[in-house]
């Protein structure tokens, strides 16, 4: 009996998921499969990028997830990483916003946030009454994550607080983005409860919002540590060039190869731009949907400091800036507040981030023109005009894929067209989640369904 082949293209947590769900899928069903992973880069991780430095534990990407989701949580503990599991500090629980000139600290209460100025009595009061704000009518219409922070908590709310959060997770425009595909919990709050607030009052100390977690050595640990061992094979600097139907399945054409891959089952894994010219031959329509969502450049400038400049910073996660205050940073994450590990005891390391969706040609500087940005504006910002004892930059010319109005219509056009191409799958941050741990769930879901198509005994 002649094992059958699942190709996975695309080396990030999506395709290394999917690989190593596939694998135990097969081995579960007692079944023959290679399952082989294609990186057109040199390392797999795809954005997570951990480097490590004269003491320093730098991310290029996300510096953690969120515990809590049950794939990913296994993916994690099977692999055998549960030992090099990372909790945040608790600092991690206050969060900063810079408003109308000055840092105010987010206090998670009404009365907090009037004292801190980030919402007026008016804003608060239009908060208080969320609970009696009518449900909204059930309707197959999207709507944007501004809107709905409007519409059920108030303008206010909706300026002040949700346009930076999205700054901050997306690096994209809340009155852009799709509320279902980039928010489910909060579209369920209202479908569930009828109102937000009432909604979190009844899940309140339920534990799946997760927990805040990073790895040992970096996120790029986890990545690393499914291509080592995860039972299956990588190739790394192996772009893939051409997908083709044949009458076994799928032909799979990698540059600088003299011979094509054959493959009984392939997972799509990649960015959804790098996956559009693969599928365009098939369905030129899914092709065009994927090619259609937004990914626009990312700069990431982190830098360290001494003991002196850490003195100067407020503890906790980070501080997202508000558009209109003269800053092109989005926002910073202050590492060495949330994880232990991440330099050197008593110093401090920023991350700023700078592009996305609302400032685009930021994104696009040069490094050295994203350094010096950073320096500037994160002395304006905390007073630390001290020299960096490190400085690492990380431009990514295509980042977080941006949820758009429509998105989730989008993803179902996609996901049809996939599913009429027998032995074709699909995952990654491009559909179902831009975090870490939303895109390593959906690849092993894929994963396992993949493998269960290919080992099903009427197939073989």
């Amino acid at each position: 009996m002649t094992a059958r082949r699942l190709v996975v293209i695309g080396g990030g947590i999506s395709g290394l998921a999917a690989a190593w769900a596939a694998r135990q899928e097969a081995v579960r069903a007692q079944r023959g499969l290679e399952v082989l992973v294609l990186e057109r880069g040199g390392q797999v991780g795809g954005k997570a990028n951990s480097v490590a430095r004269d003491g320093w534990l730098v991310e290029g990407g996300p510096s953690g997830y969120l515990s809590g989701r049950p794939e990913m949580d296994g993916l994690v503990e099977e692999i055998g990483l549960a030992h090099d599991r990372v909790p945040a500090n608790r600092a991690a629980r206050v969060r900063f916003l810079y408003r109308a000139g000055r840092i105010r600290r987010v206090l998670p209460n009404p009365v907090g946030l009037l004292t801190e100025g980030i919402l007026g009595p008016l804003g608060v009061a239009r908060m208080l009454a969320e609970p009696f704000v009518p449900r909204r009518r059930e309707t197959n219409d999207d709507e944007s994550v501004w809107s709905f922070a409007a519409r059920r908590l108030g303008p206010q709310v909706a300026d002040r607080m949700v346009l930076p959060m999205a700054l901050g997770i997306f690096a994209g425009d809340a009155r852009r983005l799709s509320l279902r595909a980039a928010f489910p919990r909060m579209a369920a709050l209202e479908r569930e409860h009828g109102s937000v607030i009432r909604g979190m009052i009844a899940r309140r100390g339920s534990t799946s919002s997760g927990a805040l977690t990073s790895l040992r050595h970096g996120m790029q640990q986890l990545p690393r540590a499914l291509a080592e061992r995860g039972g299956f094979t990588v190739r790394c600097n192996a772009g893939v060039r051409a997908l083709r139907r044949t009458e076994d399945g799928w032909s799979v054409v990698v540059e600088g190869d003299t011979e094509a891959i054959p493959a009984d089952g392939v997972v799509l894994a990649g960015e959804p731009w790098a996956m559009a010219p693969l599928l365009r031959p098939h369905d030129e329509q899914a092709a065009a949907e994927l090619a259609g969502i937004a990914c626009p450049p990312v700069g990431v400038v982190a830098l360290g400091f001494g003991p002196a400049a850490a003195a100067k910073l407020p503890v906790g996660f980070g501080l997202l800036v508000a558009r209109g205050e003269g800053f092109r940073m989005l926002g910073t994450l202050w590492e060495t507040h949330l994880y232990e590990g991440r330099g050197p005891v008593g110093h401090l390391l920023v991350r700023a981030m700078f592009g996305g969706a609302v400032d685009p040609d930021a994104g696009a500087l040069s490094e050295s023109e994203l350094a010096a940005l950073a320096r500037a504006e994160v002395a304006k910002l905390y007073g630390v005009s001290d020299t960096p004892l490190l400085e690492h930059v990380v431009r990514v010319p295509r980042a977080i894929p941006q949820y758009e109005i429509g998105h989730p219509a989008r993803v179902e056009r996609i996901t049809t067209a996939i599913d009429a191409l027998p032995g074709l799958s699909i995952t990654g941050n491009g559909l179902r989640g831009v975090a870490f741990a939303d895109a390593a769930s959906d690849g092993v879901r894929v994963g396992h369904a993949a493998a269960r198509r290919l080992t099903e005994p009427g197939l073989l």
